[in-house]
């Protein structure tokens, strides 16, 4: 099984938090807020995104630099 840590990072259309993986650092299954989360994890955290939101179906994800999530234009 492989070790990583989860970003909660809300959708930007409803707010529905939604868990992201990141393989940055020493990946020890913490959890972080996407406002609170080090810098280091973050580098990695659109590993696997776009995400759709369960909530809403809102495609997105994380804007690095500004800490938010964005929604993602379809094609």
């Amino acid at each position: 099984m492989g070790m990583y840590d989860t970003v909660l990072v809300p959708c930007p259309k409803c707010g529905e938090e939604e868990q992201f993986q990141s393989k940055s650092g020493e990946c020890l299954l913490q959890c972080f807020k996407l406002s609170e989360c080090p810098d280091y994890i973050l580098r990695n955290v659109n590993r696997h995104s776009p995400y759709e939101c369960e909530k809403c179906s809102s495609v997105f994800e994380v804007h690095v630099d500004s800490r938010k999530s964005v929604l993602v234009k379809e094609e």
